[in-house]
Formats: structure tokens, sequence, C-alpha cells
């Protein structure tokens, strides 16, 4: 019996995780994931790390390694067992995952749209890429930028998730602005 109970309570807990990455719709960090799970007293932090490893290994959730965070999103086959085996997850733990996806998934979208990170090059110099993406994931700016030191590619890395919306605006409307060197009626596009 208590086997039994045991075996039951493994796959829920295991669901209640690919039931709350499907209901956020994104990828989320290891932390995400153990913030909500903890904080809910679903399961302990040892717990968590071993289903995510199992889920993992099972081809139901696709780790990746971003600077020092580690995400996890659903595949297609996890996507399909969650679908099938909802209904072993009670209605309170769906509520609960409905309820803290609407509270936090603007937030953790809006974490997750910005990205800053740089690299060394072979002439000691640094390759710098940033970039925004909107709520679906779909890539709204990037950009890549040469800098001489590492100092200054963490100091772009910063300003970029600080100000990024400023920028992004500034330069759209830069490049969205009028040319007053173009006399009226010249066409800027020589393809046209």
């Amino acid at each position: 019996m208590s086997m039994q109970y045991s075996t039951k309570k493994l796959a829920e807990h295991k669901l209640i995780i690919l039931h709350l990455l499907q209901k956020m719709g994104i990828s989320l960090s290891n932390s995400e994931i153990c913030q909500f799970l903890l904080e809910k007293n679903y399961m302990d932090y040892f717990s968590v790390q071993q289903y995510l490893a199992e889920l993992e290994s099972a081809g139901w959730l696709e780790k990746t390694r971003e600077q020092n965070n580690t995400r996890y999103t659903l595949t297609d086959d996890g996507e399909e067992v969650i679908n099938y085996f909802i209904n072993r997850i009670s209605d309170e733990v769906k509520n609960e995952i409905n309820t803290y996806v609407h509270e936090n998934s603007r937030r953790i979208r809006a974490e997750y749209a910005v990205t800053a990170n740089y690299f060394p090059e072979l002439n000691g110099d640094y390759l710098v890429k940033c970039g925004l993406c909107d709520d679906s994931g779909a890539t709204l700016m990037e950009i890549s930028v040469s800098v001489v030191s590492k100092t200054q590619a963490q100091q772009i890395c910063r300003n970029w998730r600080k100000h990024v919306n400023q920028y992004y605006r500034n330069f759209l409307a830069s490049l969205a602005a009028e040319d007053k060197e173009f006399p009226q009626g010249e066409k800027e596009d020589p393809g046209e």
C-alpha cells in the first residue's frame, strides 16, 4: 500500500513540474521551478532536483545552460505526457499553478526577454551580444559589438539590462525618423 502510494505521489510530483512549465509557456530556470514547488510545500529541494534530472533523461524536459543559469523547457513528448495524465493532478494544485502563472508570468517573461553576454575573441577583444525579445520569445532587437576590454564588456551588459527599454525606444525612433538630408521626392532605396 505505501509503495503504491509513494509511486503515485512520485508520478504526481513529476506531473506538477511538467504542468507548471506547460502553463508558463516558456523555459523556466531551476530557481523559478524550486521557488514555486518549495513555497507550496509540494516537495523538498533535493526531490525537485532528482525529478528534473529524471524528466530530462526521459526526454520530457530539455535542459539548457545560459550564463550561470540552468533552464528547463517542456519537450513535445513532455507535452503529450502532461496532456494525457493531466487528470492525475488535483484541481487544487492546478488552481495554484494557474494563480502562480497569472501572478508571475509577466515578471518571468520580462527577465527572460533581456539577454546580455560577452565572449573573448582571439585578438584579445571582447564580443558583446545583447538582445530583447517580446512576450512570445520573438526577437525585437539584437546587437553585437566588439570592445577592447572585459571591464567595458561587463559595463555594456549591465547598462543594457538596466536601460534596455530606453535604448530600444531611442534606437527605433532614430531609425524611423525622417531624414532631412534627402531632397523631397528622391528615393532612399536604389532598389525601388
